[in-house]
This record gives C-alpha cells, structure tokens and sequence, in this order.
C-alpha cells in the first residue's frame, strides 16, 4: 500500500494513489518443487532393506546420528 504518512499507518485509498500517479504495486509469488525420478527412492528403499534399516521408519537417520524433521 501507499502512505504520505512518514510512519506508514495511514494508507492511501487506491483511488488517491491513481490520482496522485503512484504506480499500481504487484505482488506475486512462485512455488517451485522438484525431486528426483521414483527410480531413485526405489532404489534408497531397496538400499536401506539391505543395511538392516525398515525403510519406511527414521531407523536409518536415528543410527547415523542425523536430525530427524517433522512434517
């Protein structure tokens, strides 16, 4: 928003800020997500069947010592 206040807490109307030329603001936010082909986590699952590791659990993560996330 647009203020002539020097602290900012009172906001022009949109239709003031048009008749004094200020430009229009756009805010806009992308998300991006990637991962890997299903191949790859195929191939991790079978990877932590064969150490021992249920791989549907953080055993893997508890016995390396990594830090475990919450989703």
């Amino acid at each position: 928003y647009w203020s002539l206040d020097p602290s900012g807490a009172a906001r022009l109307s949109t239709e003031d800020a048009k008749i004094l030329g200020f430009p229009i603001i756009h805010i806009e936010t992308d998300l991006l997500g990637f991962s890997w082909d299903s191949s790859i986590y195929d191939g991790l699952r079978q990877f932590h069947r064969g150490k021992g590791f249920d791989p549907d659990s953080q055993e893997a993560a508890i016995h390396y010592g990594y830090p475990l996330y919450e989703l």
